[in-house]
């Protein structure tokens, strides 16, 4: 095996850095998107409570269209994640291939599938950041119900004469 075969083998391994980043976000992804069943779940449960306000009902359906919305963002990333997964193990396996299929348009399809897998990892996050973002809508709804309606309340820090003496 000659230098440039060692070269080649060194470039196949550089994708696989990407499917172990891809692989972190995915394990993430899919841990909240377990929290945010539990807690559909547990909201279901509150609205099947005959014992649950109608005020409170109306407040939780508002927060299950929200979670909806977020469940159904969170598996098109984790969708998109497993693609662009796929994407940078077959281009490792390309890389790899290289040593004994050597083509002109090889090296332009990996290039082709890399930057694909980039790109759909991106889009991953995309979805990622607006499901952030309507998290904070579900926060918004469940702080409706504070005293005199101030959530601003809740963001101050306690004054220091407060604390334990």
């Amino acid at each position: 095996m000659g230098p440039q075969s060692v070269d080649i083998l060194t470039t196949a391994v550089a994708p696989i850095v990407m499917v172990s980043a891809a692989g972190l976000l995915f394990n993430g992804v899919q841990a909240k998107n377990l929290h945010l069943s539990d807690r559909i779940r547990g909201l279901m449960i509150e609205v099947r409570n005959s014992a649950t306000t109608p005020d409170r009902r109306q407040q939780v359906m508002a927060q299950l269209a929200y979670f909806d919305r977020r469940m159904r963002l969170s598996q098109h990333a984790l969708e998109l994640i497993y693609i662009a997964i796929l994407c940078f193990v077959l281009t490792s396996l390309l890389l790899a291939t290289v040593l004994w299929a050597a083509s002109p348009v090889l090296p332009v399809v990996i290039a082709a599938i890399f930057v694909v897998g980039v790109g759909v990892l991106i889009g991953a996050l995309v979805l990622e950041f607006v499901e952030m973002w309507l998290s904070l809508q579900t926060i918004k709804i469940e702080m409706t119900g504070l005293p005199n309606g101030r959530r601003d309340e809740c963001a101050k820090p306690p004054s220091p004469d407060s604390g334990n003496r």
